[in-house]
């Protein structure tokens, strides 16, 4: 996330909406993300040449930097760079370069923990291939404000924000890359609509998010690829903090998505912790699609669906969340939080436990699909998440103490005699067909996780925070729900209120204390309950919603969210 203020998240809204008392609207059915069918679209004009000058830069031979080299080439040009360390922070402001080293694993940009950028662009249609940029104090590669970008079998390895980054920018892929080691995000596409960019074949893992793209919207694909060992995998998502929201229209599909949430070996701060454990979350987004991903041994859940509050409240609401294999999950298989949530639906997951229980049968994709049924617990635990990165109870890494990458990756097939392809209509030269994608096969021998203890979907082991406003947020009014419903139900039809009460009134009260949480209960206790007096209904009401809405205050401001 490219934060500029500090996020809640939806169990700030969740308050907010009781607060006030009033239940948020709820929009359109299923996704409308496009997900089938090659892809053909229009993209932005380029200032790129669509091909190779035939000219080749040489470093160190001919430039003894990658600067002077980018400084000196014409547009279209290729910079061919030979094994060593480069110690420098390179700029490109030369449209269709190609940037090119001999061997992946040799050519290495080092930012000595000193220098901001390995690779920043901010010229159309420049491509970055076969190199690896190591201990930078921003981001590894990073396009910015440019039409059709390419980073093609690169290494980003303790990039302290983030690995492999465009922003801003449009008509991109990156691909058959790895990045590791950024508090933040490995890899990032963000501010972009329609971004038509794609991200595959790639692996994040080590990072506070595998992947984040705040505001990042349509034609925008992150599929094939594995997510490991990160706080959370990846997290399209939805901030004032950039331009362009809400992110929507995103595909999600055919990634490994595992072992999430061992936080030990991955930095972050406040916004990547309370997305902790989740192989997927889709926070104030809309309209996107996650299917046939195979996700495995998070430590809180498979795909989680909430809102986000910035200085806007954003719902999520439209997303599809199909066909995924997800076991080994601490919390649940799938999460959607409330009340906010505006439509979005589960059908076809091979999953075994959900938040709320009755996920699939009342959010379903194909049938009936309720707007008011809704797990608080999946609201409140990214609040619990906050305060305790507020009080520094969420594990830290110096910059640099990531775990390193120990194999040798893959090189750029052809190596030297690759063809030289400026970055120009990127995603239309794909040929990309979403329809095409699968469930990856889960690895032999692979042990999957029991689920951790939960209550209502609290996890008893996720610590203070998470835990109390698990409690404020989802057991006090579920108890409410349940203690009150029963309350009600025996004194409409058993107690002396039944006396008072014709059989459409007490037939009106069940229904209303059955169908609609809390609400229906507090409703019946103030207007319906002719047992008691008026200044005892008001007194029972208004006192306990006063008293929670004090210990929940309360245990926001000493967390620290607001």
């Amino acid at each position: 996330m490219r934060m500029r203020q500090r996020p809640t998240s939806m169990a700030a809204v969740t308050l907010a909406a009781l607060i006030v008392g009033v239940l948020a609207t709820f929009g359109p059915g299923p996704a409308a993300a496009q997900d089938g069918g090659p892809l053909s679209v229009d993209t932005p004009a380029s200032e790129a040449p669509s091909a190779w000058t035939g000219e080749t830069r040489n470093v160190p031979d001919d430039y003894p930097t990658i600067q002077s080299a980018v400084d000196a080439a014409d547009p279209g040009d290729l910079i061919l760079i030979q094994s060593g360390v480069y110690k420098e922070a390179v700029a490109v402001t030369t449209p269709g370069l190609t940037l090119r080293g001999v061997d992946r694993n040799e050519v290495i940009l080092d930012g000595e923990f000193t220098r901001p950028n390995g690779v920043f662009v901010t010229a159309d249609g420049v491509a970055v291939e076969n190199m690896t940029a190591r201990s930078y104090t921003v981001n590894g590669f990073f396009w910015d404000g440019v039409v059709g970008y390419r980073g093609s079998y690169l290494t980003a390895v303790d990039a302290w924000v983030y690995g492999i980054y465009a922003f801003d920018s449009v008509d991109g892929l990156f691909e058959h890359s790895y990045a590791s080691g950024s508090w933040d995000a490995g890899f990032y596409v963000g501010q972009c609509n329609p971004c038509n960019a794609v991200v595959t074949d790639v692996v994040a893992e080590f990072n506070g998010l595998g992947y984040s793209g705040t505001n990042s919207s349509t034609n925008m694909f992150i599929v094939n690829s594995e997510w490991r060992h990160n706080v959370a995998g990846i997290v399209p998502n939805t901030l004032d903090s950039e331009l362009l929201p809400p992110a929507e229209n995103v595909v999600v599909a055919g990634n490994y998505i595992h072992h999430n949430g061992e936080t030990e070996r991955a930095p972050n701060r406040a916004a990547e912790w309370s997305a902790y454990g989740n192989g997927v979350v889709l926070a104030g987004v809309r309209d996107t699609v996650v299917r046939n991903n195979l996700m495995v041994n998070n430590r809180s859940g498979g795909v989680q669906v909430v809102s986000m509050i910035d200085a806007t409240l954003w719902p999520s609401g439209g997303n599809e969340v199909r066909d995924n294999v997800i076991m080994g999950s601490g919390r649940a298989d799938l999460l959607m939080g409330g009340p906010a949530e505006q439509g979005s639906c589960f059908a076809g997951n091979d999953a075994s436990s959900s938040v709320p229980g009755t996920l699939e049968l009342l959010h379903n994709c194909d049938g009936i699909n309720l707007p008011m049924w809704y797990g608080l617990a999946t609201s409140s635990d990214p609040l619990g998440r906050i305060a305790q990165a507020h009080h520094g109870q969420n594990p830290q890494l110096e910059h640099g103490d990531a775990p390193k990458p120990e194999l040798r990756f893959d090189q750029l097939p052809g190596g030297l005699d690759a063809e030289v392809v400026p970055a120009v209509d990127v995603f239309n030269s794909l040929n990309f067909d979403p329809a095409a994608l699968v469930t990856p096969e889960l690895p032999d021998g692979m042990e999957i996780d029991s689920r951790r203890a939960t209550i209502f979907g609290v996890v008893l082991g996720a610590g203070f925070w998470p835990v109390l406003f698990g409690a404020l947020m989802w057991w006090v009014p579920a108890l409410v729900w349940i203690i009150g419903g029963f309350w009600a139900l025996i004194k409409m039809w058993l107690g002396s209120g039944r006396e008072s009460m014709g059989t459409g009134a007490r037939a009106f009260w069940t229904l209303l204390v059955v169908a609609i949480p809390v609400l229906g209960v507090l409703a019946f206790a103030l207007l319906g309950n002719r047992g008691w007096g008026v200044g005892r209904r008001l007194g029972t009401v208004a006192g306990g919603i006063v008293v929670w809405l004090a210990a929940t205050v309360g245990a926001l401001l000493v967390g620290g969210v607001f």
